[in-house]
């Protein structure tokens, strides 16, 4: 018997030390090695971002500030009636932020001297994230030299400037926050429209797959040229957007009005005086100014011929 509790004693011994090898090693190779090698890595402050989260974005850049707060799926323009920014340049926000917040930051200078040098100083843009109404992260971002794919970051209290690989600096400083379109409506939904100009008004109506007018009598209608203007009442884009106000534009004196309707469509498009090579243009419904490319306002103005 003392034979036997001995072995067993000793197997009981052997086999406390191989749970004890097997701990360290894992130790060893899990959270010690992971420890190990995140040993003088920077720390990434914009890991705490959660990109589905976010709720309010500020910009400053050059002493302008640009604020955008969500409303539902839209991102709204601050200060404006009834602008919000464009879907796709949001999208590549978020995208960029997400792409931010989970990959390592490299140290490139601990030197607060040279944030100019990577214009992560005053002369960066300065951006705020806000989740739940509670600012989640306040930075500075500048692009890397000819690689719109990666940024330099810093914050106004760090002298350290680093290197991350996500293109923020190209996805913060597009030329136009503000969505451009002026309608978007899906191919096919438009069956009627009316041409107001200060001279004369006519109706034309989709009737059976084809286009005749209607008002203020029947009669022939080009279906090549009024299909061209079905398509742009549908889907429309401004040139860009000029200052939002109504002096000098015209669009008070209805110089000339397009109002096309059909399957869950109501666009009216008002046209008004020159700037330039564009004309302004307004939808019925706002009172959001655009600028519009001249081939396309005289291409309406031109439908007048439609009816002689």
């Amino acid at each position: 018997y003392v034979s036997n509790f001995f072995q067993l004693f000793g197997i009981l011994i052997l086999a406390g030390v191989l749970v004890v090898l097997v701990a360290l090693a894992y130790i060893y190779q899990g959270p010690l090695k992971k420890w190990q090698n995140n040993l003088g890595k920077p720390k990434n402050f914009l890991a705490g971002i959660d990109s589905g989260k976010i709720d309010k974005i500020e910009i400053t850049s050059g002493g302008n500030i640009i604020v955008l707060a969500k409303q539902g799926e839209q991102w709204k323009y601050g200060g404006s009636k009834d602008f919000y920014a464009d879907p796709k340049i949001m999208a590549n926000v978020l995208a960029g932020l997400k792409t931010a917040a989970a990959v390592e930051v490299e140290l490139v200078s601990n030197n607060r001297q040279r944030k100019s040098e990577f214009k992560t100083d005053d002369s960066g843009l300065k951006v705020k994230i806000y989740q739940a109404d509670k600012q989640a992260a306040d930075f500075v971002v500048a692009s890397v030299a000819g690689d719109f794919d990666s940024s330099y970051i810093s914050t106004a209290a760090e002298a350290s400037t680093y290197f991350v690989n996500a293109g923020l600096a190209s996805a913060f400083s597009p030329t136009e926050w503000r969505d451009l379109t002026i309608f978007s409506a899906a191919d096919g939904k438009i069956n009627k429209i009316r041409f107001q100009y200060p001279n004369r008004e006519f109706s034309v109506e989709l009737i059976k797959s084809k286009w005749v007018g209607i008002l203020p009598d029947k009669f022939a209608v080009n279906q090549e040229k009024i299909g061209r203007i079905a398509e742009l009442m549908a889907a429309l884009k401004a040139a860009r957007l000029p200052e939002q106000t109504f002096t000098g534009t015209g669009l008070a004196k209805h110089l000339l009005i397009v109002a096309a309707s059909g399957e869950a469509v109501d666009n009216v498009l008002m046209i008004g005086q020159a700037m330039g090579d564009l004309f302004y243009a307004k939808r019925g419904d706002s009172d959001n100014i655009y600028l519009i490319d001249k081939a396309i306002r005289d291409e309406l103005d031109q439908a007048r011929l439609l009816y002689q």
